[in-house]
């Protein structure tokens, strides 16, 4: 063999290693981005958690809401409180549409994240807040929450009807501190 075989020898062994190489990167790559994307998703899910466990944990804001739901009148602190929340829930629902938009959510998961923002906007305190807050989102988000409500003013039913027939029990229907 000479120098010149040698020499191609080693070529060939060298590209076949770039090869191996580039194929393992590319594994590497593709496991990366399917990590990613679970921690996207599971990111997005955590902070929809802790926006409804602050709900569930707070007393103050839950007696807002009841208060909104009934359409008593909200002094400056309790406009405060709903203003709030639902700037950090809607600012929420807005990432999760751009993630399923960009292919981070597949179908399964945008459609739990549909039907809570359906019920929201078919909620009329929260539609009110919608009206003057819209504009703090962005075009696509404002314009596939003004369908929703296009679509439910049509006589689309909202996902759940009333909350309080659906959890209470026949012992807790009597009490007035059972609505959410």
């Amino acid at each position: 063999m000479t120098l010149a075989d040698l020499g191609n020898l080693g070529e060939f062994i060298g590209g076949i290693g770039v090869v191996v190489t580039l194929l393992y990167l590319a594994i590497q790559i593709r496991q990366n981005s399917v990590l990613i994307m679970a921690q996207t998703v599971q990111s997005a899910i955590d902070a929809t958690q802790r926006v409804l466990l602050f709900r569930a944990e707070n007393a103050a804001l839950r007696a807002t809401i009841r208060k909104a739901r009934s359409g008593a009148p909200l002094d400056a602190d309790d406009t405060e409180v709903i203003a709030s929340y639902l700037q950090a829930a809607f600012m929420n629902f807005q990432a999760r549409l751009q993630h399923h938009a960009r292919g981070i959510f597949d179908r399964s998961v945008n459609e739990s994240y549909e039907r809570i923002l359906e019920d929201y906007l078919a909620q009329g305190y929260v539609r009110n807040w919608w009206r003057h807050a819209n504009v703090l989102f962005n075009t696509p988000f404002r314009a596939h929450c003004d369908r929703i409500i296009a679509a439910q003013d049509a006589g689309q039913a909202p996902p759940v009807p009333d909350w309080r027939v659906m959890i209470e029990t026949p012992e807790s229907a009597s009490r007035a501190d059972t609505q959410i």
